[in-house]
């Protein structure tokens, strides 16, 4: 197997003289699978973690504290819905409405779009203090005052969230092409193309190292772009590791890759993980969980936070597994950290686990659905579900 991967490789190198990357001739891989705590030595557990502050996937703000956790419903929405935060108001789409709720007294303001049949929001930002509606049509509105008003209407399909950068916004169309709108003018040119490959669609996060940001068009397409101007690079980063991997191909990202110490850590549905340097080709460590990761949490100490369908595994920046937690919910959906406390959500409600003593400290009983999201305001959490936008608080 190793022998035609290394064909593979060389094939590669030999048909595209953009690729990336080079081969340590000495470099062998090392598989790492694991079955988690079957064979797991648990002398080498630690019962208490320092884990630091949430950096990855969300920057959690290290002095956001609640101790007793109450769950409060802002509006009812749908699986289709986008929401921002701007200012002190909240905006959300829901059909063919815009709403803005003032986070401070509730207050709800109403405007309605003219969308088309099939035509829903797909991003909501500011430029230029105004608010900006885009739909998967490529339309842009902006909220004036008490009116909505159409500024532009491109006719491109989109179905992936854009990135706003300054102003431009940075536009993916479903066949693989990309298109800059300056902001300024709202004028548009194409960018560039990229190679689509198979994957879902996801709403992954964007990344950065030193020179290059990273974003997910889906699960398997891996999009590079220059840092200072945005160019689109088309390298092969996710195409080298899955040569180089002893691990099987990664083809189902979790979400972007984040840098941590030059190293990019990529994280597959299916349990693998690899920490890979796309500079040197250097696969720092790799492990295969053997279990469907759902959601993760990684911290500026170099702690990875991972929950499967039944688990809860923190990671060492060695790849060493040095605390785990057998959290039982039927219907696990996502994690996420308020200081050094870890809390599950399920579509039973939120539990705030206590690692040490193996058990949970506290249990809000509330209904969620999947395609959860998770939003840090300040000192204050959001949860937006297929149903609802929640608050939480003390």
């Amino acid at each position: 197997m190793k022998k035609i991967k290394f064909l593979i490789f060389l094939l590669a190198l030999s048909s595209c003289n953009q690729y990336l990357g080079t081969v340590d001739p000495d470099y062998t891989p090392t598989n790492e699978v694991t079955e988690i705590l079957s064979d797991l030595d648990k002398n080498k557990l630690r019962s208490e973690v320092k884990f630091g502050d949430i950096i990855f996937p969300k920057a959690v703000n290290p002095s956001m504290y609640i101790n007793t956790v109450k769950i409060e419903k802002i509006i009812n929405i749908n699986k289709n819905s986008i929401v921002n935060f701007l200012n002190e108001k909240i905006i959300v789409s829901k059909d063919k409405a815009i709403y803005l709720i003032d986070k401070i007294n509730q207050n709800k303001f109403e405007y309605e779009l003219n969308l088309n049949k099939n035509e829903k929001t797909i991003s909501i930002f500011k430029f230029n203090e105004k608010i900006h509606i885009l739909t998967n049509r490529s339309r842009i509105f902006i909220i004036n005052s008490q009116n909505i008003l159409e500024l532009a209407d491109y006719d491109i399909f989109i179905n992936t969230a854009p990135i706003v950068l300054g102003k431009n916004l940075i536009l993916f169309n479903v066949f693989g092409e990309i298109y800059d709108v300056n902001l300024d003018d709202y004028s548009i040119s194409k960018k560039d193309n990229f190679i689509l490959k198979p994957g879902i669609s996801i709403k992954s996060n964007i990344f950065e190292d030193k020179t290059n940001s990273y974003y997910l068009f889906n699960a398997g397409t891996l999009l590079t772009f220059d840092k200072n101007n945005f160019d689109y690079n088309t390298n092969y980063i996710l195409e080298d590791l899955n040569i180089l991997t002893s691990l099987d191909e990664f083809s189902e990202l979790v979400d972007t890759p984040f840098s941590y110490n030059e190293y990019l850590y990529f994280l597959d549905r299916s349990g693998k993980i690899a920490v890979f340097n796309p500079i040197s080709s250097d696969i720092f460590w790799e492990l295969d969980i053997n279990e469907t990761i759902l959601s993760y949490l990684f911290s500026n100490d170099g702690y990875l936070i991972l929950m499967t369908l039944n688990k809860i595994l923190i990671m060492s920046d060695k790849g060493n597994i040095i605390n785990s937690y057998l959290h039982n919910k039927e219907t696990p959906i996502s994690i996420f950290n308020i200081q050094e406390n870890i809390y599950l959500i399920s579509d039973q409600g939120i539990s705030k686990l206590n690692l040490k003593d193996k058990k949970d400290d506290i249990f809000i009983k509330n209904k969620f659905t999947n395609n959860l999201e998770i939003f840090y305001q300040d000192e204050i959490i959001y949860l937006k579900d297929d149903k609802s936008l929640f608050k939480l608080s003390e």
